[in-house]
This record gives C-alpha cells, sequence and structure tokens, in this order.
C-alpha cells in the first residue's frame, strides 16, 4: 500500500520497503484505528507481505508521528488476532502463512518407478518395450473417480461468503463441495452440520483469532484477499467530472479503503469518504453523484435509491488457493484413498 504520511512529517526509514502507512486527521477516526485498519487490511490483502519485518515500535512512531503507546497498542492487538509475530532480539513481523499440508511425494514415486525400469533393463527389456507396457496397463487400470472433500469457508457477510466460495469452488473437482457459513451464525449456535461435515476449514486472514475460538481444535486456514478485476474495471471507467461518495463498512478500515479507491481511480478528484455508522452518512450521500460502498454497506443502496451506487467487492487470493488450499485438499483427498483402500 504505498501511500504517502498525511498531517506529520516523513523520516528516512532503516529499511526501505515497498509500503507504507499513512495518518489523515481529516477524517475523524482515531490514529490508532487508522494504523491498525491500515495494517489489518494489507496483510489480509497482501499488500503486506507474509514474513515482512514491520518497523518498530519507536520507528513507526517517529515515522508517523504518532504516540509510542498508541503503536504498541496497536502491535498488541494485532499479535492477539495472529495476525504479527515478535521475536526477541530480532523484531516485528507479519505471521507467514501455515506450512502445506503434506500430500504423496513425487520423489518416492520417481525411486520406485526407478527401480522397476532398472530391473527390466537388467532382465533384458527395451526401453521402447518398457513404454508400450507401462502404457497397455495404464490403459487397462481404471481410474477411480476423484474423492470429494468437504470445504467451509467461514465469513463475515452471507452474500460475499457465497461468492468467495464460488471462487473456491471453481478450483477445485465436481466431487469437492465449499460450503459457508458466517462469524454471526456461529456464535449463534448455528452451521454446525457444516462444520462437521468439512475436511478443510478456510477463513480470512484478519478473522483467524475468531473463526479459531469458535472452533477450537479444528485445524484453520487463512486464506487472503484481492480487489476483484470488476471493480477494479468499474473505477477505473468513472467519469472524472462525477463526485463520489465512499462508503466504508467499519470505521478503521475508512483510510485504507479511501486509499484503495484513490489507487484504481486517480482520475476523479471529488471524493468524499465516511463510514455506515458516521453521523455524516446521509449528508455524504446527499452530495455525491455516486456511491461506492465497502461489503456490508448493502443498505447504502437504498438510502439512496434515484442514484447509482456500487460494491467495492473482493476475491480470495488466487494465490492462497493455490498455495494453501489446493495442498490441503489434496492432502484429505489422499488420506481418504489410504482410508478407503485400508481393509
Amino acid at each position: 500500500m504505498k501511500t504517502t504520511v498525511l498531517d506529520a512529517a516523513s523520516s528516512p526509514l532503516p529499511e526501505a520497503r515497498s509500503w507504507l502507512l499513512s495518518v489523515d486527521r481529516t477524517l475523524g477516526v482515531s490514529v490508532g484505528a487508522q494504523l491498525r485498519g491500515q495494517l489489518e487490511y494489507g496483510i489480509a490483502c497482501g499488500d503486506i507481505p507474509r514474513g515482512e519485518r514491520l518497523p518498530s515500535v519507536r520507528e513507526l512512531s517517529q515515522e508517523l508521528g504518532v504516540a509510542h503507546v498508541t503503536v504498541a497498542q496497536v502491535y498488541k492487538e494485532l499479535v492477539a488476532l495472529g495476525l504479527i509475530v515478535t521475536a526477541r532480539g530480532r523484531g516485528t513481523f507479519v505471521a507467514d502463512a501455515p506450512r502445506r499440508a503434506a500430500g504423496p511425494d513425487p520423489a518416492r514415486l520417481t525411486r520406485l518407478l526407478e527401480g522397476v525400469l532398472a530391473q527390466a533393463e537388467r532382465e533384458g527389456y527395451s526401453q521402447r518395450q518398457i513404454s508400450e507396457a507401462v502404457g497397455a496397463l495404464l490403459a487397462r487400470s481404471p481410474q477411480p473417480a476423484p474423492q470429494g472433500v468437504g470445504v467451509l469457508l467461514v465469513g463475515l457477510f452471507v452474500d460475499a461468503t457465497r461468492s468467495y466460495a464460488a471462487d473456491v469452488q471453481a478450483a477445485l473437482t465436481p466431487a469437492d463441495r465449499v460450503q459457508t457459513v458466517t462469524l454471526g451464525e456461529l456464535r449463534a449456535g448455528r452451521g454446525q452440520r457444516g462444520v462437521e461435515g468439512a475436511d478443510v476449514v478456510l477463513a480470512l486472514a484478519h478473522r483467524l483469532a475468531e473463526t479459531r475460538e469458535l472452533l477450537p481444535g479444528r485445524e484453520v486456514i487463512p486464506v487472503g484477499f484481492i480487489p476483484s478485476q470488476r471493480t477494479r474495471a468499474t473505477l477505473a471507467a468513472l467519469s472524472p467530472l462525477i463526485r463520489l461518495g465512499v462508503v466504508a463498512t467499519f470505521e478503521e478500515f475508512l483510510p485504507t479503503f479511501l486509499a484503495g479507491v484513490k489507487r484504481f481511480a486517480p482520475h476523479v478528484s471529488a471524493m468524499q469518504a465516511t463510514h455506515l455508522n458516521a453521523d455524516n452518512l446521509s449528508a455524504v450521500l446527499n452530495s455525491c453523484d455516486v456511491a461506492l460502498y465497502a461489503t456490508g454497506s448493502e443498505s447504502v443502496r437504498q438510502l439512496m435509491p434515484d442514484k447509482p451506487a456500487f460494491e467495492y467487492r473482493h476475491i480470495i487470493d488466487p494465490r492462497d488457493i493455490e498455495e494453501l488450499v489446493l495442498p490441503a485438499v489434496t492432502a484429505h483427498r489422499s488420506a481418504h484413498a489410504v482410508t478407503k483402500d485400508t481393509p
């Protein structure tokens, strides 16, 4: 997230980094909430990479002109969420992704086949004969139907979580099934059937601690998210002459949300930003031509029925689907196959 420091003098950092943080005191959001929101969102959407070293409390306090105790409290809260970790004598880092689930070892298969080929060659068979024999065996061998794996995605909002689940489902086999549940449903004691039937449980990275608390004893894989291509295209297509109203769902994410909008619509100069529970929400919506709202703020449509409004929608980060979800699903599929074949 490459932004500049607002209302504060910048000082050189000891280490160059591709992301910077900002404080905007015109937004009516506490600097602590702004800092936490930017770090939380930046980590969840991958702008601040996993394993990245964060500035020390002193460094960040001086960089932003924010009280030392404020930065220390934000770091403490993010540690509690499992988003960052501290290492004595080394510093503070973004938490690494969980290790990939173990699956079949390709190297072992290679070693097995090498032994068989060597034995066949010792007995006088040519490589062509070996190749034809292997091909004939594979052609005769029936391919078992893939064993379905149950995946549960835990989200915040029903519609968005279902949309995220569709992204995950598209990367899996038709035999796999992705179900959804929200944190609110889990708190209310609903959705337990989906939990019990799930082999793999996924949670939004910045809600990992809450999900683990509600699902004790279950392994939960955190997945990040990024703005969807449709969101980026819609913002890029906006007229530079419009007055855009920007509505965040959560107060602490307002500065980061606004920075993201400016990143994809730098040509729109007239922007007013607020959040769903702010006192000036109606005034912002009345004065804008178009409203852009964060997921969870769908009520904006009802508040301005005669003006266009669209959602800033995200998708599950494809890198996490490839690097975290698929290996976990493959490992469980292999485990199912072993269990099924064991007498």
